[in-house]
């Protein structure tokens, strides 16, 4: 009888265990790997800092000056300001982990977006994979890109940037100007 109720005790505790490291794993997200490769080609460039006071755009108030901002008669965001980037090097640098907001991983490669847009409550949006359409202001260049991350970080929205690309999006709309530089001027329409 002992014997019995030992063997149930330590079901019980098992089982209890696996409830807690599944519970874990949900809590903290899927197991992804929180480092890569360091990319030589951007390391020495200048990155995004993410430090000031948060700003917001919202749909239903979209900015005044210095960042020019209306909204059409459909809703859609119409914005003018700087376009800056990210990859997934500088999101480990930051926070340890390369995750956006979508919960899916930073692909550098991808065409994705983020945006800092908040409700009637002031609480952010969640990015939903909407296409936005960047326009480089100097060149004329365009790229759709869909909105997959909340962002660009506090420092930079104080300082104009409405936007952040992906390294290839930058790269496609700037050129390696746009990603040596770091800020490219740019109207977006989207949302």
């Amino acid at each position: 009888m002992k014997s019995l109720i030992l063997i149930c005790l330590i079901c019980i505790e098992t089982v209890i265990a696996i409830a807690f490291a599944t519970a874990a794993a949900l809590a903290y997200g899927s197991i992804l790997p929180t480092t890569t490769t360091p990319s030589v080609e951007y390391s020495s460039l200048p990155m995004p800092r993410t430090d000031a006071p948060r700003t917001t755009l919202t749909k239903e108030t979209p900015l005044s000056s210095p960042i020019e901002a209306g909204m059409n008669s459909v809703g859609l965001i119409k914005l003018k300001g700087l376009a800056s980037w990210y990859d997934r090097e500088s999101c480990i640098r930051e926070s340890g982990q390369a995750i956006m907001a979508n919960l899916q991983p930073l692909d550098d490669n991808a065409m994705t977006c983020a945006l800092w847009i908040t409700g009637k409550n002031g609480e952010p949006l969640k990015p939903d994979s909407k296409l936005v359409s960047v326009r480089n202001v100097e060149t004329g260049a365009t790229v759709t890109v869909a909105w997959t991350d909340n962002g660009p970080g506090t420092v930079p929205r104080s300082q104009n940037v409405i936007i952040d690309l992906s390294v290839c999006a930058m790269k496609k709309l700037a050129g390696e100007d746009g990603i040596r530089e770091g800020r490219v001027e740019v109207t977006m329409e989207g949302i």
